[in-house]
């Protein structure tokens, strides 16, 4: 589900028309290259810890035979030696153990799965789950453990259970057609049942990364997850990691999956599950909370906001959601958090009046003319579609510190962005149209290059909206009183 954002008004629009103009162009394409980002491969690797050695040099044809002669010994010691050595080939595969892998390395493996020594089923679980989070190429051989794998996410050994529910997580981050076929061989009823009843926070934590990556679009039984009681099992199991930040980050990835492809009823389901109140508890409780853990609480927050009208309200409701979203706009030392927030915001003042007034309540223009007047033109735009909403559905024109404003959407309109000079455009004409006594055009006439701004783009736009407000924009800016 896309955040809510206006497109460049007209002038005057009414709320009605406001409201209506969520799916617009502009949207479409920051919804664009927002799924770019957030959906991108999600994978868990081991840590370096645990790698013994650092697989940097090219593993050699003699190197093949010797291994292979290894993970078919007669002895348990060279077997296990073998895999572990395998696996740690894998992190970083050369050609060499790729051809290996493609020819005849996952028939190997998959023989282990059903060895009886703890130790080889461990191994191989380790290479398979490194397979898995490789290339595509790579990693679509290891679909073929998935019916062995889905008997080792029951077993009773939890450290072998604990690396095939890895192994699944990263297959499942493959992309549709891996997670459909994790999920017609079973895979989705021991995963959620794991996440619903351990509990072991190690356990937690990787069940739920599997989890998310299969609650991903596209799939073909998302539906499934609500009838399974996902967000519920979620919600209970928050309660009980609420002060294990690992689980708490785990568990949100889920929700942000979740809500990023629910349906306004299945929202409605996640948020009276309370697990939000226990999230903002959870990023509010702390000024130092890592990072790791704001990401998905926050992209599931903006993913609510996104919604109706009634979901954004009830978020900003919440005094912890507010604070949460003003905390990391204002303090934050990570442009990652500050980015996902502006998104969040954008959605919260594109829905209503009241929802805007709170926001401005609580302090967020100072921070958004902050960013606007120092920060990159990525955060800037972020923050011009806030101070716009806010202009357009909060009716604050007149509140924005327009002087200091003026001069950088003027470079908006300079600038080779097509979004950059809609949003200078429009912010401009909102200063001619909704500010009394010619403001607006003063505003401008104070800025160097400001009327130049505009009339080289009115020459240069394809864009025959944008063309005729500038023309309007300019015949007001000269005219001796009349406003356009």
């Amino acid at each position: 589900m896309p955040p809510r954002f206006k497109e460049f008004y007209k002038p005057v629009p009414t709320s009605r028309e406001v409201r209506q103009r969520r799916l617009s162009h502009e949207r479409q394409l920051r919804s664009l290259q927002r799924e770019q980002v957030f959906m991108g491969k999600r994978l868990c690797f081991r840590t370096p810890q645990e790698s013994e050695t650092e697989s940097e040099y090219e593993f050699t044809p003699s190197d093949t035979t010797e291994i292979i002669s290894g993970l078919k010994s007669t002895k348990h010691d060279v077997r296990v030696s073998s895999l572990t050595s395998l696996s740690t080939r894998l992190e970083r595969p050369s050609e060499e153990v790729r051809n290996f892998i493609q020819d005849q390395g996952v028939e190997l493996l998959i023989g282990f799965l059903n060895s009886t020594d703890a130790d080889e089923k461990l191994q191989s679980l380790w290479c398979l789950t490194n397979i898995a989070a490789g290339e595509p190429g790579i990693a679509q051989t290891a679909l073929a453990a998935v019916p062995y794998l889905l008997a080792l996410l029951s077993s009773e050994d939890a450290e072998i259970q604990n690396q095939a529910i890895w192994a699944v997580g990263n297959l499942a981050a493959e992309g549709e057609s891996a997670r459909n076929q994790l999920f017609a061989n079973g895979v989705l009823n021991p995963l959620v049942n794991v996440v619903m009843n351990t509990t072991d926070s190690t356990l937690l934590q990787t069940a739920c990364f599997a989890l998310s990556n299969m609650a991903r679009m596209p799939n073909s039984y998302f539906n499934r997850l609500f009838d399974m009681d996902v967000p519920q099992s979620i919600a209970r199991q928050l309660v009980q990691f609420k002060d294990d930040m690992g689980c708490v980050t785990e568990l949100a990835w889920v929700c942000t999956y979740l809500t990023a492809a629910s349906n306004s009823h299945q929202i409605d389901q996640i948020m009276a599950t309370g697990a939000i109140e226990t999230f903002l508890s959870c990023a509010t409780k702390s000024s130092d909370i890592a990072n790791t853990a704001l990401i998905p609480i926050i992209r599931t927050l903006g993913n609510i906001a996104a919604g109706t009208d009634a979901q954004t309200h009830s978020l900003v409701s919440q005094e912890k959601f507010v604070q949460l979203l003003v905390r990391s706009i204002e303090k934050t030392s990570s442009r990652a958090i500050e980015k996902e927030s502006l998104w969040v915001l954008s959605s919260v003042t594109a829905g209503s009046k009241a929802d805007v007034n709170t926001m401005v309540n609580a302090g967020i223009i100072t921070d958004l003319a902050r960013i606007i007047e120092k920060q990159n033109f990525d955060l800037k735009k972020e923050a011009a579609y806030s101070l716009l909403n806010i202009a357009i559905v909060g009716q604050r024109i007149s509140d924005l510190p327009n002087r200091d404003l003026v001069p950088e959407f003027v470079e908006f309109v300079n600038s080779q962005d097509v979004e950059l000079v809609r949003m200078g455009i429009q912010y401009i004409a909102l200063l001619f149209e909704q500010l009394p006594d010619r403001q607006g055009p003063e505003l401008l006439r104070g800025v160097a290059g400001g009327i130049d701004a505009l009339e080289n783009q009115v020459a240069v736009t394809d864009d025959d909206n944008a063309r005729s407000i500038l023309s309007a924009l300019i015949d007001d800016f000269y005219a001796e009183g009349s406003m356009m």
